[in-house]
This record gives structure tokens, sequence and C-alpha cells, in this order.
């Protein structure tokens, strides 16, 4: 069983977007954009383990423990095959969002499209007031429609990091999980990746 907020969405506006990203996606492997997804996620020391194996008769525990954590804001670039983010302690807001996405227009090679989601972070006033400076240096935000997390492909690279890069072992403190989070995004691309076909 799975948990899903699909029946909530606009189902016409899911499938206009699927027909945009498609395009985007043509543009991008013909190098006439930069296509980027972008996204946060958290981490802790409560482990994501969907499933786990073990002998007849024995149960593996995972004790449930309230940690610190950190929030990654990150960029994916499938055509590329790159990751560049940030790891913030705690919570992030609007100002790391301003900084992560600040850093990538200050490198820009050509007309970029990122695409995002609605989340309050990504749409507070301080970020729209900073669009129209990124708009002038060829950076655009793409805002898919709510409750579609498919369209945003880094949400794949959450998912392997927490359900099969990040093993048990790193969760025994948090420098540990810092060092291993750190370690598996700046390999993104040689020891890590992922196939988008």
């Amino acid at each position: 069983m799975r948990k899903s907020l699909k029946g909530k969405r606009d189902e016409v506006l899911f499938r206009f977007f699927q027909k945009e990203l498609e395009i985007l996606k043509q543009q991008a492997n013909k190098e006439e954009i930069d296509l980027y997804y972008f996204d946060g996620t958290g981490v802790n020391l409560n482990p994501n383990v969907p499933y786990c194996w073990t002998k007849k008769g024995q149960t593996s525990i995972l004790p449930a423990i309230r940690s610190e954590g950190y929030t990654i804001l990150g960029l994916l670039n499938i055509h590329k095959n790159q990751f560049q983010g940030n790891l913030y302690e705690g919570a992030a807001n609007a100002e790391c969002v301003i900084q992560t996405l600040d850093e990538l227009s200050n490198n820009l090679e050509r007309k970029t499209i990122i695409v995002l989601d609605n989340a309050s972070i990504h749409k507070a006033i301080i970020v729209q007031i900073k669009m129209t400076e990124w708009r002038n240096k060829g950076m655009f935000l793409q805002f898919i429609p709510a409750y579609s997390p498919e369209l945003n492909l880094i949400e794949i690279l959450w998912k392997m990091m927490k359900h099969f890069w990040l093993e048990p072992i790193h969760y025994s403190s948090i420098q540990v999980l810092k060092e291993s989070i750190i370690h598996i995004l700046q390999n993104y691309g040689d020891s890590y990746s992922i196939s988008f076909g």
C-alpha cells in the first residue's frame, strides 16, 4: 500500500506539464537550454529503511529517536548527470533557497529552466523579488502543478540516497550521517548515479 495525493491534483494541468517537460528535455538534449530539477529533503538519525532481510524467527529493530537533522537543497541536471546544492542544519528557509539558486545563476552557460514544486519557501516574497534578477541572467523558475512530485526528478535522487545509498552504519551519529551525505552528493555522477533513460 502506498500513500498518494494524486486524487487532489488537476489531471488536465498535470498532463499539460508532462508534455511541457518533454519539450524542455528535448531542448536540453540539444543543448539549447540547461534543465535543472530543484527541491529539498530532510535527513536525521531516523533512517528511511523500507524493508530488510532477517533470519527466520528474528526481528530487526531500529530504535526510533528524536535527533537534530539537516536539510539538503539541491539542483539535479539529468542531462549532465550533475548535482549541486547545499546542506543546512535544521530546516531550510527562503534565504537558503535564494543562496542555492544564486550560486547556480552566477555560473549560467545558456538559458536555464529550474523545475520546482510550490513549497512555501520556494514561493516566498523574497524569492519572488529575486526572480526578476534571475530572469535577467537567463534563469527561469517553472513551478509544477500541486500534488505532482513525479514531475520533479530530483525526488528520485532523494529516494535513492535515503533508501539505497545511505546504509544503517551511516546513522551511527549525526556527524557520520552528515559526512556520508556530503560524500554521496559530491560523488553523484561518478560513484553514485541514476539512469533516467
